[in-house]
C-alpha cells in the first residue's frame, strides 16, 4: 500500500481530548468516587496503623515495590510511548481507591444475603465466589469506561484499553492485598508484625499475582475493545461480544474463589496448594496471552496505517521498520543483533531511532505533520546517518598473536 492509496484513518481524529473535562458527567463521577475512596482507604489504614504500625509501613513499602515490575514491563514494551500515562495512573487509582472502596459494602451485603437465604455454611464456602466476581469485575470495568468517556479520543488502540483494564485490576489487587495484610496482622499467630507482611506477599503477591485481578480485568476490557472497534458488526452483536468477555472474566474469577476444584488435588501440603493454584490460575494467564496477541496484531496494523498515510518517506521509516512498528519484541531483537555485530553504541542508536520513529508516527496521527513533528524528523535523519556510518565502517582486524621465539 503506497501513500496515495492509503485512506485517512477515520477513527483517529487530529488532536486529543484533555483529561480535565468539567463539562462531562464522567469526569465528576470519577473525581467523586476517587475522593470518597481515598478518604475511606486512608481511614482504614490509619486505624490499622494505630494497632500494627510496623505492618502498615512495611506493607505499604513492599506492595508499592510490587507494582514497579509491572510498570517496568510496560516501559520495556515501549507502551508508555504509545499511550497516555495520565490515563493509566487514573486507572490504577480507580482500581485501588474507587473500586476497592465500593466493593467492600457490596460484598458484605451479598455475603449476608447468602447466609440468610441459603445458610452460613454456604456463605462461608461459596460466598466469595458469588460476591467477588459480580461486584469487583463490574466496578473495575466501570472505571475503564469512565476514563474512556472523559478523554474520548485518547484511547484509540486495543492495547491502550487493555492496559487500562490491567492497571485498574492491579490497583484493586494491591490495595486488597494490603488490606488483607493489615487485617491478618491483628490476629496473626505470633506477635511479629513483619511475618504477616512476608506471608501475604508470598501467597497473594508471588504465588497468586500473575492470574489475579489484573488478568480478569484485562479479559473484561477486551469486551470493551470489541464494542469500540468491531464496526463491521451490528450494535447488538458488539454488545453481545462485550458481555461474553465480561462473562469469561466473571467465570475465571468465580472458579478462583470457589472450592470447586479443591478436591481435585489430593493432600493438604504446600505442594498440593501450589498445584491447585496453577490449575485454577493458568487458564486466566492463557486467556490474557491470546487476547494480547490479537490486540498486538491490531496495534501493528494501526501504526502501519498511520505511517503509510502520514509518513510515506522511506528515508524516515524503511520498509522493515514499518513492519516492526507495532512489534516491540521484534524491535528489541533488532537492537540486540546490532549490538552484537557492531557494538553497544549501535544498539543504543537503533533504540533511539526506533523511539523517534514511533513518536513521529504518533504525533503525526494526533495533529498531522508540521512544526511539532519536525524535531522528530530531524532526529531520525541524524541518527540514521550516524547509525549507517557505524554499521558500514570497516571493522579493524585483531592483530595476530606472534609466536614466541
Amino acid at each position: 500500500m503506497n501513500a496515495s492509496a492509503a485512506a485517512p484513518p477515520q477513527d483517529w481524529p487530529i488532536g486529543l481530548d484533555s483529561f480535565y473535562q468539567p463539562r462531562r458527567a464522567a469526569f465528576w463521577l470519577l473525581v467523586f468516587f476517587l475522593a470518597a475512596g481515598a478518604f475511606a482507604i486512608f481511614k482504614m489504614f490509619y486505624t490499622g496503623y494505630r494497632v500494627v504500625p510496623v505492618t502498615v509501613v512495611s506493607g505499604l513499602l513492599l506492595w508499592s515495590l510490587y507494582t514497579l515490575p509491572f510498570f517496568a514491563l510496560f516501559h520495556m514494551l515501549d507502551l508508555d510511548e504509545e499511550h497516555p500515562p495520565l490515563g493509566f495512573a487514573m486507572a490504577f487509582a480507580w482500581g485501588g481507591l474507587g473500586a476497592a472502596h465500593l466493593a467492600q459494602p457490596a460484598n458484605k451485603a451479598i455475603l449476608g444475603l447468602c447466609a440468610k437465604l441459603v445458610s452460613p455454611t454456604f456463605a462461608a464456602e461459596w460466598g466469595p465466589a458469588v460476591a467477588g466476581p459480580v461486584t469487583e469485575e463490574f466496578l473495575k470495568l466501570i472505571g475503564v469506561v469512565l476514563i474512556m468517556q472523559i478523554a474520548r479520543n485518547q484511547f484509540r488502540t486495543p492495547h491502550s484499553i487493555l492496559i487500562l483494564g490491567a492497571l485498574s485490576g492491579l490497583g484493586f489487587q494491591v490495595v486488597e492485598n494490603l488490606s488483607y495484610t493489615v487485617s491478618s496482622a491483628v490476629y496473626f499467630v505470633t506477635e511479629s508484625q513483619l511475618m504477616p507482611v512476608a506471608h501475604n506477599f508470598v501467597m497473594r503477591g508471588l504465588l497468586n499475582g500473575l492470574w489475579s485481578h489484573a488478568a480478569y480485568t484485562t479479559v473484561a476490557a477486551f469486551g470493551v475493545v470489541c464494542f469500540k472497534f468491531r464496526h463491521d458488526l451490528a450494535l447488538p452483536l458488539r454488545m453481545l461480544l462485550a458481555l461474553q468477555y465480561f462473562a469469561l472474566a466473571w467465570a475465571l474469577h468465580f472458579v478462583w474463589n470457589s472450592p470447586l476444584m479443591n478436591d481435585w488435588i489430593p493432600g493438604n501440603g504446600l505442594a498440593s496448594m501450589v498445584a491447585l493454584t496453577f490449575l485454577k490460575g493458568v487458564p486466566a494467564l492463557i486467556a490474557v496471552a491470546l487476547i494480547w496477541r490479537v490486540a498486538s496484531r491490531s496495534e501493528s496494523r494501526h501504526l502501519q496505517a498511520l505511517a503509510e498515510y502520514f509518513v510515506p518517506e522511506r528515508e524516515l521509516i524503511r520498509g522493515d521498520e514499518r513492519r516492526r512498528l507495532g512489534a516491540p519484541l521484534r524491535r528489541l531483537a533488532v537492537r540486540r543483533k546490532l549490538a552484537q555485530r557492531h557494538g553497544r553504541r549501535a544498539g543504543r542508536l537503533k533504540g533511539r531511532l526506533q523511539r523517534e520513529q514511533l513518536r513521529l508516527v504518533l504525533r503525526a496521527g494526533e495533529k498531522g505533520r508540521g512544526r511539532h513533528t519536525r524535531k522528530h524528523e530531524n532526529a531520525i535523519r541524524v541518527l540514521r546517518k550516524e547509525l549507517d556510518w557505524l554499521c558500514t565502517r570497516p571493522v579493524a582486524a585483531k592483530p595476530a598473536v606472534q609466536p614466541e621465539a
